[in-house]
């Protein structure tokens, strides 16, 4: 799986941003929205690796997904807005429409080392 998480272009004169990202294999849901944001489809996918900004995941590769869609990873409830920057076979790369704190991601880390999943 390659590393390419951040491909979305930046605006002329703005720098690019970039995030240190972590590997994390991790099972998660893509809800794709309806009408009045109530979610319409789910599906399953498996994250592969995160950062502030967006994520890496592994998704089948014969969906079709719109451009933007919310992201919910297993064992919390927070639903992530992200939009689809990258997609090669399997792999999916999104960026995080607002940028998540850097507690989740922590914390994230930490449930994902302690239940021995690294």
């Amino acid at each position: 799986m390659s590393m390419v998480m951040h491909l979305a272009e930046a605006k002329f004169g703005q720098p690019r941003t970039t995030y240190k990202h972590y590997y994390i294999e991790r099972p998660c849901r893509i809800l794709v929205v309806g009408e009045h944001l109530k979610p319409k489809t789910k599906y399953q996918c498996l994250l592969r690796h995160i950062s502030v900004g967006g994520a890496m995941l592994d998704f089948n590769a014969n969906l079709i997904l719109p451009r933007h869609f919310f992201l919910q990873v297993e064992g919390f409830p927070d639903e992530i807005g992200c939009s689809q920057v990258h997609r090669r076979r399997t792999e999916l790369g999104v960026r995080f429409n607002v940028p998540t704190p850097p507690e989740f991601v922590s914390r994230l880390i930490r449930v994902n080392f302690t239940s021995g999943m690294i």
